[in-house]
């Protein structure tokens, strides 16, 4: 007798049980390394919720946690949001000086006298570390972009329904980046070299797989319409990014209310794109 299969997250994860076995089973790969884990439940419907949050929980090794109650409200509460590193590791301590530089002048003024300085570091030093500035900036994007899905995953991990959890992720995304300031502006909207944006690229496309998962679990309960998950995330994300250029800009003089309330309204255009009416 075959086993029974089905899937999650636009097929990345597997679900099935063996013929001999009580409970489902979840398989995805990784960095490149198959992995399995027990749902410890015999319901497919608990077992495609506990292989959405895995694989969320999972994402290019993040640290996601489960979602809870408030988890939206205090992803946003802080200001700049405090990307913290080992800083007796002379690599480290250049990142996290490169992170706090970007933050204040942006990638195109973050030069490596300024990163080693601030690091208290001779130049020379960064290049036992960082085969280049760029490669050092590469690595500015990997590490902070990673700790924002990391919390958008975390609260696409709840257990409310899911257009509140899609309007809930959007808002902390946005707010988060406007909180950010010059930070947020660096790894949404500014000119940056072709390494540096490929990055970026990256950055959204792990959002894209923390929005697809909750559009499948809407589509499954019949609060979304049926669509294309992979490409109706792609869309959700590209809005985000874009709609965020004019609140990020340097020149807008908006006040901190009145862009943190264009966000809402983006976290609100994203749910009505996609929610059955």
């Amino acid at each position: 007798m075959a086993d029974e299969k089905h899937s999650a997250v636009g097929g990345r994860v597997s679900i099935y049980r063996r013929p001999n076995s009580r409970f489902w089973q979840c398989q995805a790969t990784f960095n490149g390394k198959s992995e399995r884990i027990s749902t410890k439940t015999e319901d497919l419907g608990k077992a495609r919720h506990f292989a959405e949050n895995w694989y969320l929980s999972r994402t290019d090794n993040g640290d996601a946690t489960q979602g809870e109650s408030g988890a939206a409200h205090n992803a946003v509460r802080a200001g700049r949001p405090n990307y913290s590193l080992p800083l007796h590791d002379k690599r480290a301590r250049f990142l996290a000086a490169a992170i706090d530089l970007v933050a204040q002048v942006g990638f195109r003024d973050t030069q490596v006298n300024a990163i080693a300085e601030r690091a208290g570091m001779a130049p020379a030093t960064l290049y036992r570390y960082f085969s280049s500035r760029e490669s050092l900036l590469v690595e500015v994007v990997s590490h902070v972009s990673q700790h924002e899905v990391n919390v958008v995953a975390g609260i696409a991990m709840g257990n409310d329904e899911p257009a509140t959890l899609l309007r809930a992720c959007a808002y902390a995304f946005g707010s988060r980046a406007i909180r950010a300031k010059q930070l947020g502006y660096a790894l949404v909207a500014e000119p940056v070299d072709s390494a540096i944006e490929l990055e970026r690229l990256k950055y959204r496309s792990k959002l894209m797989r923390v929005f697809e998962t909750i559009i499948e679990r809407g589509m499954r309960n019949g609060d979304f319409v049926e669509q294309n998950p992979e490409v109706s995330s792609a869309c959700i994300v590209g809005s985000l990014f874009e709609a965020l250029v004019g609140p990020l800009a340097r020149n807008n003089d908006a006040t901190d209310r009145q862009r943190l309330e264009s966000v809402r309204e983006i976290a609100d255009f994203c749910v009505r794109a996609v929610e059955r009416r």
